[in-house]
Order: structure tokens, then C-alpha cells, then sequence
């Protein structure tokens, strides 16, 4: 008999919105079927779904604060700014100019643990902003490479954009401090039932298939292999390697 797994999918990875999206349906189809479900099973979803619930009243609490708009608004103009650096790096590898290319490079090597940084939690990407551009400004060699593409002002401007945010940001986490415990660090919790929940399914269907168990797994499976492309679609396109030199 064939052993069933469960289908790759970096949940830390994905935004929270998804992620919690990712949640609901997970529960939705599970309780269609959960009088087939037996009790370890009833037993995990009804911790998963009331650690799903605690993270969704944090997330509704969230977007009821003022600040929340402009928060939004400040990470997709961080967030653009990131993208349009990326873009010029990407394109300097691309070209046919062998000083920005080499000096592309240099960079993307260096910036690829920071290239998914938009997949981060909100909090994360702050830091993770900071560290790139610190790296940057304290290494020559990186700062003649940004230089070379063109891309010097665009980190700056990065850099203005991370601070501003991280201010307002602040802000609304003090105020959200006395509320209790928010979405972001909630999720870790969520998280693991998540996968308690999938663990114990799939165990289920490979020690004690049925018919029901077999269709619900095939259904969530499917939603990871959805929620896997979101993170793909996201991320975008990997740059090609540069072509070798011209004899």
C-alpha cells in the first residue's frame, strides 16, 4: 500500500492573512465530515479551531485600530520600494554591461537570505530591512555595487521608508499590548494544531483509511498545494544566471 503525505507547504512563510485563510477552509471541510472523524481527530480540530479563533479576534482587533491603515499603507510602500530593488538587480544580471553585471552579482549572493523578506511577519521584516542595509552601508565593496546598477538612492529610500513604518508600528503594538496577545505571535499556536491536525489525519488514512478520511485528505492536500503557489506566485520569478562570457 502507497503511504499518503501531505504535500510540502512553509507555513512561516506565508502572510498571515493566507495563513488564517489557509486555517478556515481547513476547518470548514473537516467539519463536513466530522461525525466520520473519530475522537482523536474531533479531539485536535476542536483545539485547532479554538486556537484559530483566538488568532482571528486578534487579527479583527487589529484592523479595528486606527493606526492599521496607516501601517498597511507604510509596509506596501516598503514593500515597493524592496520589489523595485529587486527588479534592478535582477535586470542588471540580465544586461549586457559586464561592470553592473559583475557588481549584480555580488549583490544578489548577498541578498538572497533577504530576497523573500515580504513573506516575513511584519515585526520580522523590520529587522530584516535593517540587518540588509546595515550590511550594505558598512561594506565597501556592496556600496560600489549599489552604486554601479544605480540602486544607492533606492536603498536610502528603503531605509526612510523601514523607519517610518517601524514607527507607526510601535505605536499601534503598545496600544495593542493591553489587549492582550496579537495575531502575529498567536499563529505559532495555531500553527501547531494546524499540523497536529494534518499529522494525526494522515496517519489516519495510511493505519485506518476510509472512504470520507481518504476525500478529506485529497481535499486538503489540495488547499496546501494552493497556498505553496501563493507563496511561489509571490516571490516571483527566479533571475536567470548570467550568461557566460563572450569568448
Amino acid at each position: 500500500m502507497e503511504k499518503k503525505e501531505f504535500s510540502v507547504l512553509y507555513l512561516s512563510r506565508l502572510k498571515l492573512d493566507d495563513l488564517f485563510a489557509l486555517f478556515k477552509s481547513t476547518i470548514t471541510y473537516a467539519e463536513a465530515v466530522q461525525e466520520m472523524l473519530g475522537a482523536l481527530l474531533l479531539a485536535i480540530l476542536a483545539i485547532f479551531k479554538a486556537d484559530t479563533q483566538a488568532m482571528e479576534q486578534q487579527m479583527n482587533k487589529a484592523l479595528k485600530n486606527a493606526l492599521t491603515p496607516q501601517v498597511n499603507g507604510l509596509n506596501a510602500d516598503r514593500e515597493d520600494r524592496f520589489a523595485e530593488i529587486k527588479r534592478n538587480v535582477t535586470t542588471a544580471l540580465k544586461g549586457r554591461n559586464e561592470e553592473k553585471k559583475s557588481a549584480a552579482e555580488q549583490l544578489k549572493v548577498f541578498m538572497e537570505p533577504f530576497w523573500d523578506t515580504t513573506q516575513k511577519a511584519l515585526n520580522t521584516q523590520t529587522g530584516l530591512y535593517n540587518d540588509m542595509l546595515g550590511k550594505i552601508e558598512e561594506n565597501e565593496m556592496l556600496a560600489i555595487s549599489a552604486s554601479t546598477i544605480g540602486i544607492s538612492d533606492m536603498l536610502e529610500g528603503l531605509a526612510d521608508s523601514n523607519n517610518a513604518f517601524d514607527e507607526v508600528y510601535q505605536i499601534r503594538l503598545t496600544q495593542e499590548a493591553s489587549e492582550g496577545p496579537s495575531a502575529t505571535s498567536l499563529r505559532t499556536t495555531a500553527t501547531e494544531s494546524y499540523n497536529q491536525f494534518c499529522t494525526a489525519l494522515e496517519q489516519t488514512v495510511n493505519f485506518m483509511p476510509s472512504e470520507t478520511l481518504e476525500n478529506l485528505f485529497s481535499q486538503l492536500d489540495e488547499l496546501r498545494k494552493t497556498y505553496a503557489r501563493l507563496i511561489h506566485d509571490d516571490e516571483g520569478p527566479e533571475p536567470e544566471p548570467p550568461a557566460p562570457p563572450a569568448e
